[in-house]
């Protein structure tokens, strides 16, 4: 069963701060070192000083950015910047935002998750993570003892019990609103009654829970924990570390939107142009999409949308090779996927659109399959892959397709994973609403 738990949390104080959103961050992973800068600029109190503190060459393992961010902490509560509630609570979050033209509102909630090992209970993951970003996040939580950012995950809600629960307390006044640089509206509040809490708690038992973002610092909570039992001769799974603070979204929720992460593929050496397409000719069936300077956003919103409507039925890509020429790729209805995509998996994992562009074209058609990390550059935005084609610092822009969260379900409770970066949930959670910070002795019951 999903094991959930209300905590103390701790949130800045608006006592001490005039503008919150003066201090709130992105999560550490979409920080760019310029926008450490600007947030760094921006108060003294940014929650960037937690989650990804500037680096000095005099470093050492006593005086590091993970030992500074304990130590900031601990300096914000005691100068009561942060403070922690004095009661246990479940935190109603919610998003306002536009995507592709519409607005929506995202509600869910941040709780405690008592931590399981994957395939081993009720938490799914669905993509692959990197040792160096897990131990990152793990020396973060040595140091300062605390879950400074949520993970993301997804759970059903059909009936909309849970939801129903949680609106009730949005009609009350936030205890945080603030708007951050995308215009996007974040809103927290307690639910702070115990009947609420307890039929939220009774709710998740028998839920699957599906892990969207934050791969990495659910593999580091595991990894801590496992260090902290080896050190507790009397381990009972009920201390603080054997938990996480996690946010639930449900899966039917307006509000869950997914975008593509394009690849842009760069230092190809040798490269020839014309025997490339005459290559991918094999697989596909290749649509010319000839722009001019002028025309060149029109046409590649065209692409986009022809792709999504040849996405329904077959795996399509869209392809940009420069000097505003696109091309559209849809797998052959004669090409069998299981015999492109030669892996020991699910019919359901093969027909992953990153699949079949990794496998017959990163594989067999550019040779790079072992050469991603090096060539391979990932953005969620189309125009950021076209210009850093016309810029020169690429060769080639693939756009894919969203894939579909009927995807994600199925191969994560399949226990499989999907490659790495394929999915963009939107918007991402605000980071400095609210942490959870624990005592090595605390219990959680």
């Amino acid at each position: 069963m999903a094991r959930i738990f209300p905590f103390k949390g701790i949130i800045y104080n608006k006592k001490k701060l005039a503008n919150l959103s003066k201090v709130m961050a992105p999560p550490y992973d979409v920080i760019s070192p310029e926008l450490q800068e600007k947030l760094y600029a921006r108060n003294d109190f940014n929650f960037i000083r937690l989650i990804l503190g500037k680096e000095f060459a005099s470093d050492t393992i006593y005086n590091n950015r993970y030992v500074r961010a304990a130590a900031f902490l601990q300096g914000w509560l005691r100068h009561k910047i942060m403070f922690k509630d004095d009661q246990p609570n479940i935190y109603a979050y919610e998003q306002k935002f536009k995507a592709q033209g519409k607005t929506y509102a995202r509600l869910g909630f941040i709780s405690l998750l008592r931590l399981e090992e994957f395939g081993r209970g009720k938490v799914f993951p669905h993509e692959f993570t990197y040792p160096k970003a897990k131990l990152d996040r793990l020396q973060l939580m040595r140091a300062s003892n605390a879950n400074f950012e949520s993970i993301f995950s997804l759970y059903s809600d059909k009936k909309e019990k849970i939801t129903k629960t949680l609106k009730a307390f949005t009609k009350r006044k936030p205890i945080v609103e603030v708007k951050d640089d995308l215009g996007i509206v974040h809103r927290l509040w307690r639910v702070d009654r115990q009947a609420a809490i307890g039929k939220i708690v009774q709710e998740m038992k028998d839920k699957a829970v599906y892990i969207a973002d934050g791969h990495h610092r659910y593999e580091a909570a595991i990894r801590f924990r496992d260090e902290m039992k080896q050190k507790n001769t009397k381990f009972s799974e009920d201390e603080a570390y054997n938990h996480i603070m996690m946010y639930f979204t449900p899966l039917e929720g307006d509000g869950l939107v997914i975008l593509p992460i394009h690849r842009v593929v760069r230092d190809l050496r040798f490269f020839d142009p014309k025997r490339f397409e005459e290559e991918l000719a094999h697989f596909f069936d290749l649509t010319p999409y000839q722009a001019t300077a002028k025309t060149a956003e029109a046409t590649r919103k065209k692409l986009l949308k022809d792709m999504a409507k040849a996405g329904e039925s077959r795996q399509s890509f869209g392809l940009y090779l420069g000097h505003n020429r696109y091309l559209m790729l849809t797998l052959k209805a004669d090409q069998n996927v299981d015999e492109l995509v030669e892996e020991d998996r699910s019919p359901a994992w093969k027909k992953l659109d990153t699949n079949v562009l990794h496998h017959a074209v990163f594989g067999r058609i550019l040779r790079i399959a072992h050469e991603t990390e090096e060539k391979v550059v990932y953005t969620q935005m189309d125009d950021e892959a076209v210009a850093l084609v016309d810029a020169k610092k690429a060769q080639l822009a693939f756009l894919l397709n969203p894939v579909k969260i009927d995807q994600i379900i199925e191969i994560a409770g399949s226990f499989e994973k999907m490659p790495h970066k394929s999915t963009f949930f939107f918007p991402k959670l605000l980071s400095g609403l609210v942490l959870n910070n624990f005592d090595h002795n605390e219990k959680i019951i």
